[in-house]
């Protein structure tokens, strides 16, 4: 009885394991997105961190599904974290006065920048993987920065559920779905 239950445990795992990685051709789109302009953005010594920016954002919108997170209707949208990296406007507004080819976006209204982190992937993916490159400078390690990017710098739970999607991305990656 006890090994039955053991099968029966293992398979449910495996195939609760296999639901992540099968994605839907807009999920694939939108990772690849983020790998692509994650891939042309490394750390001051040539780093780039385009697995876990895949990661991130399956954590912060499950690929692009969800676009608006912690909305509450008695706040101005512009207050949420918006797109499919989930960035709130202040986040957008703080790298663009670090990094000078983003200078623009601190000329823009925030329901302007809001509209933009929801209707542009790259623009998205430019500021998110900016801001892991910041957070990778200036964090002792990338625990911190992955905690940072959510908000904390000791945020455990958040930090385990990337570490559990960069497995995704790295069975999306050696399948050939991602590159």
């Amino acid at each position: 009885m006890k090994s039955i239950s053991l099968i029966i445990l293992l398979t449910l795992s495996l195939f609760a394991q296999d639901t992540r990685t099968k994605m839907t051709a807009k999920q694939l789109h939108v990772l690849q997105t983020i790998r692509d302009v994650a891939k042309s953005i490394p750390d001051k010594h040539g780093t780039t961190y385009e697995n876990t920016l895949s990661a991130i954002c399956i954590t912060e919108s499950d690929a692009g599904e969800d676009l608006v997170g912690d909305y509450h209707h008695k706040k101005s949208i512009t207050k949420a974290s918006l797109g499919a990296m989930q960035i709130r406007v202040q986040t957008a507004r703080h790298v663009s006065q670090y990094v000078k080819k983003l200078h623009w976006i601190s000329k823009l209204s925030d329901i302007q920048i809001a509209a933009r982190l929801l209707g542009d992937i790259r623009l998205s993916a430019r500021i998110a993987t900016h801001y892991v490159v910041l957070l990778h400078e200036h964090r002792s390690n990338s625990f911190h920065a992955v905690s940072g990017y959510n908000g904390g710098m000791n945020n455990h739970p958040y930090y385990n559920r990337v570490m559990k999607n960069m497995a995704v991305v790295d069975r999306l990656v050696s399948s050939g779905k991602l590159s």
